[in-house]
């Protein structure tokens, strides 16, 4: 509530206002007149309505809702048919698709090759090869042109680069809304979905991260 006794005069002829105050040839601002100082100190000593206090002490009294609680953030992307989820906080970054460069000897349907990021070079695989997706490309809904894109991520200090076929991005959730996997999922997809997250109309399978990248690193690494 605007107190009558204060005169605004920033807001008139002060840097809020048509700047014709011949104080600020001195003081530059408002905020380091005296002026302007005295009227803070009147507005902060001066009676607070009986309506404000009554107010906000009813706001403060009332229990307020965690909106924080359960929430949780994970990228959802697609591997041929299949829509997939994986938390955040795995992802470093996304970029266009590079070349993979195979190793002898050593690449197959899970370890790609290697590949160039940004002048550091990371090992390539494939999730779908893990989890045993066939590349079978999903139509796009309304004609819109889709983009494969590679995601960089780490887990345990390792960095693996997955080649993606579509990526939505970055979907908050609450835990609770992960439901049991159905027994129709078939594959070995289902070893390593933890939980179904409803999404846009579909069922997006929530990895289970651990369990991915403990296999993944024993098929990538093992020899042979």
């Amino acid at each position: 509530m605007a107190n009558p006794s204060i005169d605004p005069c920033w807001n008139r002829i002060g840097v809020s206002g048509n700047g014709s105050c011949p104080e600020l040839a001195t003081h530059v601002h408002c905020r380091n007149c005296p002026v302007f100082c005295s009227a803070g100190r009147e507005l902060l000593d001066c009676q607070a309505p009986e309506e404000y206090v009554s107010e906000w002490t009813n706001f403060l009294a009332q229990e307020k809702e965690d909106l924080s609680a359960g929430k949780e953030s994970a990228v959802i992307f697609r591997l041929g048919p299949e829509w997939l989820a994986l938390p955040v906080q795995l992802f470093k970054e996304v970029t266009p698709v590079r070349v993979i460069h195979r190793l002898p000897h050593r690449s197959n349907s899970i370890l790609l090759g290697i590949v160039n990021i940004r002048g550091e070079i990371r090992l390539c695989v494939s999730l779908k090869g893990v989890l045993g997706i066939d590349d079978e490309p999903e139509e796009p809904d309304g004609g819109s042109r889709i983009y494969k894109r590679m995601a960089v991520v780490e887990k345990e200090r390792d960095h693996w680069v997955i080649p993606i076929d579509e990526i939505h991005g970055i979907h908050r959730y609450n835990h609770a809304e992960l439901r049991k996997v159905p027994v129709t999922i078939a594959k070995a997809a289902v070893k390593f979905t933890s939980g179904m997250l409803p999404w846009q109309g579909k069922s997006v399978g929530f990895l289970d991260d651990e369990l991915l990248f403990y296999s993944l690193r024993r098929s990538a690494l093992s020899q042979g």
